[in-house]
């Protein structure tokens, strides 16, 4: 009974775990940057594996896809001071 339940158990996890990675693979959200306290511009940019977006405080969003994975752009430097 209780290799039953372990085993059921193991298969409700592994299901929640491949659920995860299909749901975190089709996010775009995988890095953002928040400008909207920024005077000039008041934009959102947030960029996926597949493509990059920004969308604006009007509330227009233009996405852009990557046509191949050597476009992609390098790792951005995080911010010291």
């Amino acid at each position: 009974m209780s290799v039953t339940i372990c085993q059921s158990m193991g298969f409700v996890v592994s299901a929640l775990g491949i659920g995860g990675i299909i749901a975190s693979t089709c996010m775009d959200q995988w890095s953002t940057q928040d400008l909207y306290n920024n005077p000039v511009t008041a934009v959102f940019n947030y960029q996926g594996l597949w493509r990059t977006c920004v969308r604006e405080s009007s509330g227009f969003t233009e996405c852009r896809g990557y046509f191949t994975i050597l476009g992609l752009p390098g790792r951005a430097r995080s911010r010291q001071g």
